[in-house]
């Protein structure tokens, strides 16, 4: 089986064999992408004049040329892909004077250590052993989320600095995805019945134990149940629910998507570090990963903080109208 650095050259050697006509006066480009928690070899073809080109990855056509021991058909199926990545390619608004695009701009959070060649390139501020950064939406459709993140560039030409972002995002984040509070016996429920699986009355006898007063465990994510993690930053998130518990909480990193929060009375956080730690190394995967800690939120300080400090950090083997719990701590 060919290596995956010959592989790559022929790639960059043979891709436009396969493109048609109208592409063939373009340059193929194939440079290293960070992507959260890792980075991949991203090819993209440039035209004369382009502003830009969508991307496609190599590792992804080597792991489709494993399966299928034929060069050719890869490269060609990958041509196919891209050709209609190029067609379905969402203009991105690069300037804040344009109508509307202010209110696209929005916050995610990911894991600082395993991210830092992005972090340099962009505008963030650092909670804890994650860091919020900030993407501007381009399209939101039956397809999925379009996005764009804002580097330090593209915030350079909007004219924006990080403390700007920050207080954008912050208003704008819940309107573009509404926060979600949801107990997680509801969410096994969903489970057990999607897709007319478990009938409803057997799932609600399954579920039954977990729900009530004595509910411990909640999700918190958005209304899409992407990127919803970011979600535990914001006061009013934490605090409803500690109130309605009668006690602090203790924060589970699921994943960048959501994360579980249960009563600070339920137990020892270095045992739920170590849950998170292996629901980490198990299930979730590495792209998807925000952090193997665990954290506190003290309901009459109204604060996150670490509740953890673990050896196992890797996760690859304020604004007055807005409030937010974080140590505050910005970068740019």
């Amino acid at each position: 089986m060919m290596d995956y650095t010959m592989f790559k050259e022929l790639v960059n050697d043979r891709f436009m064999d396969y493109m048609p006509e109208e592409y063939k006066k373009g340059r193929v480009s194939i440079n290293k992408v960070n992507k959260i928690n890792g980075s991949k070899d991203g090819l993209s073809i440039y035209q004369e004049n382009d502003k830009g080109a969508p991307t496609i990855y190599v590792d992804d056509m080597y792991e489709k040329f494993k399966h299928n021991d034929d060069l050719e058909a890869t490269l060609k199926e990958f041509a196919d892909i891209y050709v209609k990545a190029v067609e379905k390619m969402p203009p991105i608004p690069i300037s804040l004077l344009e109508d509307g695009a202010k209110d696209k701009i929005y916050m995610v959070i990911i894991n600082t250590e395993s991210n830092k060649d992005i972090l340099k390139d962009a505008p963030h501020r650092e909670v804890n052993d994650t860091s919020v950064i900030y993407r501007i939406m381009v399209s939101d459709d039956e397809k999925g989320i379009g996005s764009a993140l804002i580097t330090n560039y593209i915030a350079e030409e909007m004219g924006m600095n990080e403390e700007q972002l920050f207080k954008l995002a912050a208003e704008n984040t819940p309107k573009l995805f509404p926060p979600v509070v949801k107990p997680m016996s509801q969410v096994i429920f969903g489970m057990l019945t999607e897709n007319g699986g478990m009938p409803k009355d057997v799932a609600e006898q399954v579920v039954d134990g977990m729900k009530g007063e004595n509910e411990l465990m909640w999700i918190i994510t958005n209304n899409k149940g992407v990127s919803g993690a970011v979600n535990m930053i914001f006061e009013k998130n934490l605090h409803e629910l500690s109130k309605g518990m009668g006690d602090d909480l203790y924060i589970l990193p699921s994943s960048i998507h959501e994360v579980i929060a249960v009563p600070a009375s339920m137990g020892d956080p270095e045992e739920l570090a170590e849950m998170v730690l292996q629901v980490n190394t198990d299930v979730v995967d590495v792209s998807e990963r925000l952090s193997n800690q665990v954290y506190h939120y003290d309901r009459d300080a109204r604060k996150l903080s670490m509740a953890t400090d673990t050896p196992n950090k890797s996760i690859l083997n304020a604004v007055a109208e807005v409030e937010l719990v974080y140590d505050k701590e910005q970068k740019r």
